[in-house]
């Protein structure tokens, strides 16, 4: 197919599967560059594979992550050809991407570890928290996009580089948890495919564990690293989900604990850093620890506490959390991570979901009462800090 659909301009084929062809495309509208992934003739007949591929784009528009392609449009050509419009990833493929530096003699290394990690976790976190399993998460669907430099980035890795942003994409194969028990038919790539998935079965998020424990292995093969390391991600790879991290904040704790170093002994690390330095607000430093914003007294989603949030040091490495100690029913709030000398911390809603690598979190109360915004992360001594944060919703 070449020509138009709609205001979309379609240019040369980027990718090619079993049931859709990708083009890059022009929004001439917006005049932005953009991918347009249409279904195949043959499959747009059959009522099954419409459906699925339809649900893809209702799945996209779900997630709400900088860390998952996202959705722009969704339309039907004249043919009666269903086609989705997304984000354009300009820089391929993370199995591309990999191919390449194997090429070039690289190994990885720590720094490649941790991006990909954060990035991963960032993403599947999202899909989680919409009440959905990607179940197809292997390096063709993980995509590479520019974005602006970091001016002084924390990771300096080959695999994702300062000025780029990984993005999982093609949730095709998702499963909805909100909707069934999790039983689900046989899918995935292989090598990167759950046991539970090679064959109907039930699968829930752990499935994704064990494909981002997949993935990392996979990236990691000839990398001279930590022991620790494969024990963590083995740990994932186990055949029983029971045997597995329980979630997505976990896996990715052991992951960096696995690759930080043992912190120095006391004579040797930095002394405290004097006051009145100023601080790095709301900067992107990666994904994290755990920013924890746990409920007290049976509230729910939305409701939140009085109090400021008292700052945490360790050496030069300091944590604190920004935002309002009041507010009222109905009324938005706004938290913004504070943060220096740490390279990465992760936030942690009332519903009990984490939004990684983010500067800032918001929610609207939704009753009177009071609750607390914990901000955690790990100092470069292995210390973990906490901040505490309180706020009050009232009527």
């Amino acid at each position: 197919m070449t020509g138009r659909l709609g205001r979309y301009r379609l240019e040369e084929v980027i990718g090619v599967g079993s049931f859709a062809t990708v083009h890059r495309a022009v929004d001439d509208r917006l005049d932005d560059v953009v991918v347009v992934k249409v279904l195949a003739e043959n499959h747009s007949l059959n009522p099954e594979v419409r459906e699925r591929f339809i649900a893809e784009g209702r799945a996209l528009r779900r997630v709400s992550s900088s860390h998952v392609v996202t959705i722009h449009d969704i339309g039907e050509s004249e043919r009666q050809q269903p086609y989705l419009v997304l984000e354009h990833a300009d820089r391929g493929t993370l199995a591309a991407r990999v191919a390449e530096l194997r090429n070039r003699g690289w190994t990885p290394g720590t720094a490649d570890v941790l991006a990909t990690a954060r990035s991963l976790a960032a993403a599947v976190e999202a899909v989680h928290r919409a009440r959905l399993v990607h179940r197809d998460l292997s390096p063709g669907n993980i995509l590479l996009r520019s974005t602006s430099p970091q001016p002084e980035p924390t990771l300096v890795s080959a695999v994702v580089r300062p000025d780029e942003r990984m993005l999982v994409a093609d949730l095709g194969m998702c499963k909805d948890l909100a909707l069934n028990s999790g039983l689900t038919v046989a899918g995935g790539t292989q090598g990167f495919r759950p046991p539970e998935q090679h064959g109907p079965g039930v699968v829930d998020t752990r499935a994704d564990l064990w494909a981002m424990s997949a993935l990392l292995l996979w990236m990691c093969e000839g990398g001279d690293l930590a022991p620790a390391l494969l024990t963590a991600l083995r740990r994932s790879t186990a055949d029983d989900p029971e045997d597995r991290h329980p979630d997505v904040a976990s896996w990715l704790t052991d992951v960096e604990a696995a690759l930080t170093p043992p912190p120095p002994p006391a004579s040797e690390r930095p002394a405290p850093a004097p006051d009145g330095r100023r601080w790095r607000r709301g900067a992107v430093l990666g994904a994290s620890l755990a920013l924890v914003l746990a409920v007290v007294g049976g509230l729910v989603g939305g409701t939140w506490i009085a109090g400021g949030g008292v700052p945490d040091r360790s050496g030069s490495a300091t944590v604190a959390v920004e935002g309002p100690s009041e507010i009222t029913v109905g009324e938005q709030a706004t938290f913004t991570a504070l943060v220096e000398g740490v390279d990465s911390w992760v936030w942690t809603m009332p519903s009990g979901s984490l939004v990684l690598d983010e500067p800032d979190v918001s929610t609207t109360a939704r009753s009177p009462g009071t609750a607390r915004v914990v901000l955690r992360a790990r100092a470069p001594d292995g210390t973990d800090l906490e901040s505490v944060h309180h706020l009050t919703v009232t009527e």
